[in-house]
């Protein structure tokens, strides 16, 4: 019963995210998970794929691709966003508290509130992401 309504829950959340952000778009699209175009961020590891919006201003929506066993250190953002894990087991902590994020998992991470993330397992995570202001990373001084 549970599992059932945090699945409810997480898909709620997703698709008022979704309708909010697509709003501001005209573009009629469609791509499957497998046709996905990824770009590499800057020397990380980490991939992303912007499917609306502009990252540089916001508001704007994308996937983010986390390799398997790999920890992103420390980090927050000037904005809040919004996470759904799509595939793999995403890790989340802050505030010192950990958490295993298994696939439609649902996080609202505040703006300028340091966390760090990692996936678990050997298998990718992929993660949709939805900020209302611009994508940045900002790191601990």
């Amino acid at each position: 019963m549970f599992k059932t309504a945090l699945k409810a829950i997480s898909a709620a959340a997703l698709i008022a995210l979704s309708t909010a952000a697509f709003a501001g778009g005209d573009e009629d699209h469609m791509t499957q998970l497998k046709d996905i175009e990824w770009t590499q961020f800057g020397n990380t590891p980490l991939h992303l794929s912007v499917l609306w919006g502009d990252r540089e201003t916001g508001p704007y929506g994308m996937y983010l691709k986390i390799p398997g066993g790999f920890h992103v250190v420390e980090h927050g953002h000037t904005n809040t966003y919004y996470a759904v894990t799509i595939q793999g087991q995403w890790e989340h902590t802050r505030a010192g508290k950990k958490e295993v994020l298994p696939v439609g998992s649902f996080v609202m991470q505040p703006g300028e509130e340091f966390h760090d993330d990692a996936c678990v397992g050997p298998k990718d995570c992929i993660l949709l992401v939805v900020q209302n202001g611009k994508g940045d990373v900002l790191l601990p001084q």
